[in-house]
Formats: C-alpha cells, structure tokens, sequence
C-alpha cells in the first residue's frame, strides 16, 4: 500500500473526534488515539500496554470485556451504552462501537473500539426522569409514581399471597396554615413533614406526595392490620415535636387512614378512596 496513503490514514485515525482503542485478543490496548486521550485522560504512552479494563468502572470490567469480545468473534460487531472510568476517577457514559481486526489470513488479532461520549445526554435523560417521576418541592415519588408502584404492588401481592397497607396522610388545617403563614411558609412545613415521615418507614417502602398536603405510604408485607396501626403510631410519634420553620415553632397534627389489601380492596382506586375515607372519619 502507498505510504503516503499510510500516513494518511494514521493521521486521520489520530485526529478522529471519537475516541479510538484497538485491542489484542487479550483486551490489552495496542494503540490509541487523541479522541481517546481527551475522552479518557490516558495519554497514549500511558494508554498502551494497559488491560482495557482501565478505561472501565470495575464492577462492570470483567462482564463488559468478555461480553464484547465473544460477541465480536461472533457476530463480527457489538455495540452498547456502557459506563466508563476517566484517569481522575470520575465516571461518565459511552456509547461504543467494536469490531474485529483480522490479518492476512483471516485470522482475528483484536477488536477496535469506538467510543463517544454521551455523559451529558444521560444525565438529561436522568433529570428528566427525575422531574417526571418526583416531587419536586419534597423530593419523594409524586403520584405518577406512586399509581405506578400500587399497581405492581398489587399484581406482586396477589401472586405471592400477600398483604400490604396503604396510609393516606393528611396536614389538619393546613389552608389556615398557607392563609397566616403564607405558601412559601406551608412549603417548608411539607418539606420537614416529608423528612419525617421518610425517616419513619422501611426502605422497601413507599412515601410519596399525592397532592397538596397529602402523602400516601405504602407498607409491603405486612400481616395484619396490626402492622399498620403500628407504624401509624410511629408515624404520629415522629410528628409529635413541633416544626421549626424560619425560625418560628409550629405544632402540626395529621390525620391518617388506613386500607389493607386485600381486605379492603384489589383495585388502585379502591384502596385509595378506602384510605382517604377512612382519613376523613380520623379527623372527626
């Protein structure tokens, strides 16, 4: 081949936007380009010689490896969204392309990667799912999420057999609160009451924020109503100091209801309406 055309090709490889990594069929780097040393901060002195593993977070190294060259011999391309690990230890996202290298013979001696980095596409894509998903004045589930769980909580418990409980938690005269206070005041008054009721329940449970001042808990795996009456108390417990907020003491009380599935119903509806029911039979 033309060595002009050589170098020419050697030049373009380096000045590639992309980040290039050829491997041996051992995963060790055999060359590197510039794209890879600003995507990765390796320089190429450094780069080759090194398992690539490096350039991988270590809980993902050894699956991504194996998984990229078997796939490569076999089907002659792999391609995915895999995490990657920068030389300062910061963790970022890729998207990589590999293919095999073959020589005169046919005989495959590695694979080429080509990676783009997609760190800032992924953590959109993660805000969004976030804003989506989440309260954003108390960060917990909103009700999008929460009918989303209640539903594969229901479809879970009636396979297993099991119960569960859902709590409809309401802030008492909390109109008069916003009307005196103000809604900036009645904010903050859902954010501590928020962090309380999170520090009260499992971590295989659910607080979410159903609307204005009322949250839904739900309560998986539980035996009885017992259970729930318990965990009521907790909660009721936790409320029971005042709340400091803009350096004003506010006592808070909240009303709870209670619906137990299946007993009080199968349906996300039901339970829901049994629970706020009984809420509004607490306060009276």
């Amino acid at each position: 081949m033309n060595i002009d055309l050589l170098k020419q090709r050697q030049k373009a490889f380096d000045y590639l936007f992309d980040a290039v990594v050829v491997t041996d069929l051992n995963g060790i780097i055999i060359d590197w380009n510039k794209g890879s040393q600003a995507l990765y901060g390796y320089s190429k002195e450094q780069a080759i010689g090194q398992p690539v593993n490096i350039l991988h977070v270590p809980e993902d190294s050894v699956d991504i490896t194996t998984e990229v060259i078997s796939t490569v011999e076999q089907e002659g391309k792999w391609s995915g969204e895999i995490r990657m690990l920068h030389q300062d230890g910061h963790i970022g996202w890729v998207e990589s392309m590999c293919v095999p290298i073959y020589d005169d013979n046919g005989q495959m001696l590695g694979a080429l990667g080509i990676n783009r980095n997609i760190t800032e596409r992924k953590n959109e894509t993660a805000r969004l799912e976030h804003l989506a998903h989440y309260d954003q004045l108390t960060n917990v589930p909103n009700r999008y999420l929460l009918l989303d769980r209640l539903t594969h909580l229901i479809t879970q418990s009636l396979r297993n057999e099991s119960r569960f409980a859902l709590l409809f938690i309401d802030i008492d005269k909390f109109k008069h609160i916003n009307d005196t206070k103000g809604h900036i005041f009645g904010d903050q008054v859902l954010i501590e009451l928020a962090l309380r009721l999170k520090s009260s329940i499992r971590n295989s449970d659910t607080l979410a924020r159903f609307g204005g001042d009322e949250f839904i808990i739900l309560l998986e795996n539980i035996s009885d109503i017992k259970d729930a009456s318990t965990m009521t108390e907790t909660l009721f417990k936790a409320l029971k100091n005042e709340f400091l907020v803009d350096d004003a003491m506010i006592k808070i009380r909240c009303s709870i209801g209670i619906a137990i599935f299946p007993d009080d119903g199968i349906t996300t509806d039901r339970l829901i309406t049994t629970a706020d029911r009984a809420m509004y039979e607490a306060k009276d």
